[in-house]
């Protein structure tokens, strides 16, 4: 008698929708719109993290080919999978991994859906496209390993926020559309960026921001930092031929989010295009930081001007007009001032410009991936 086949691994339903749209060349933007929902409901049903219903199923026969029934049919073997796997593991287990994730922000976020905690542990594997806790710690926890809280339950606690926006940031970067990656034009792309630094609202240069580096092939993604996770940007290559660039806006000032974007971008172009490089307030200065904090400063503020910005001290109207000559905003070489001791945390933090998550949340609504 023959035995039913029962692999010992899972494949969503989003790794045959991915296939779908590459050879028709979409984007999870514009299969949204195929579908009439929005790009979190998109990389949710790619992740696995949405079921496939029966409405949703004959969205996407009339959107992308098949029929429904192949759909659906894929989802309940996707769902049989994964099932198996989740059942394998023990029940403590399993408990003491979702403890360490940030569920509620992934929930509230869009990045998963959960309707019933009896959804979690499923749709945590399916996030993150694991089999068990120990194959999700062995991908993450290498990330991890420039930040200080190295020990105990607080790295574990860390680790899983790092994770889950990391991941987000993977999910999110694969459809943003990217010509092949080139050093030559990504480092032309950063002299036309630097000037972005001037516009005052991010519904300004995001979109800018973003389409300069995509001729470069480099996808950028704007993600806010789930409770736990102190990550001001990373960077990693997610083909041999496009890198994902990622920022949170953490601190929603001028000078921090611009010295983070160039430090990024100084690891792309500085260091291995096999490592991934988190960067945040826990991060430990190495020799690979230091090169992209003198990247990012260099870039932003060349070395020729360091004597002369130095020398500004709390003067507005001078660090105005230095900022003006150079043509960056003032709150870059106020964020510098302070950073080198020249003036204290509380001086002229009037030239910062400071944003609102809501503000960036709308700008990145009208992005197109």
């Amino acid at each position: 008698m023959s035995q039913q086949f029962a692999p010992d691994w899972f494949s969503p339903p989003g790794s045959t929708i991915a296939m779908f749209m590459a050879r028709q060349n979409l984007t999870s933007g514009e299969l949204a719109r195929r579908l009439n929902a929005d790009s979190s409901f998109v990389l949710r049903i790619i992740s696995g993290t949405e079921p496939i219903e029966k409405a949703v199923a004959i969205r996407l026969a009339d959107a992308l080919g098949g029929t429904p029934s192949f759909w659906t049919a894929r989802q309940s073997r996707f769902e049989a999978a994964l099932d198996r796997t989740a059942r394998k593991l023990a029940p403590e287990v399993a408990k003491t991994w979702l403890r360490t994730l940030p569920l509620k922000d992934m929930n509230d976020a869009g990045w998963i859906a959960c309707r019933s905690k009896s959804d979690l542990l499923h749709a945590a594997l399916a996030y993150f496209s694991v089999m068990t806790p120990d194959e999700w710690r062995d991908r993450y926890a290498a990330h991890a390993t420039t930040f200080s809280y190295r020990t105990s339950e607080a790295f574990e606690s860390k680790l899983g926020a790092l994770a889950a926006w990391l991941r987000q940031g993977e999910l999110q970067a694969s459809s943003v559309k990217c010509a092949t990656w080139s050093p030559s034009k990504f480092r032309e792309a950063l002299v036309a960026i630097r000037g972005l630094t001037r516009l005052k609202e991010p519904a300004k240069f995001i979109s800018h921001l973003r389409s300069f580096c995509a001729a470069a092939g480099v996808a950028v993604v704007f993600i806010k930092a789930p409770t736990g996770c102190r990550a001001s940007g990373a960077t990693r290559f997610i083909t041999p031929d496009k890198a994902m660039l990622i920022l949170s806006f953490r601190h929603l000032s001028d000078d921090h989010f611009w010295f983070s974007f160039f430090h990024e971008a100084g690891h792309l172009l500085l260091h291995s295009p096999g490592a991934t490089f988190v960067d945040g307030d826990a991060a430990e200065l190495t020799e690979k930081e230091r090169e992209a904090n003198s990247f990012a400063a260099s870039s932003l503020i060349p070395m020729s001007e360091h004597e002369r910005m130095l020398n500004l001290r709390s003067n507005m109207n001078a660090v105005v007009r230095f900022a003006v000559s150079l043509g960056i905003a003032p709150g870059i070489v106020v964020g510098q001032l302070q950073h080198h001791g020249v003036i204290s945390p509380s001086q002229l933090n009037g030239l910062k410009r400071r944003y609102t998550w809501d503000q960036v949340q709308s700008a990145i609504t009208e992005l197109t991936p």
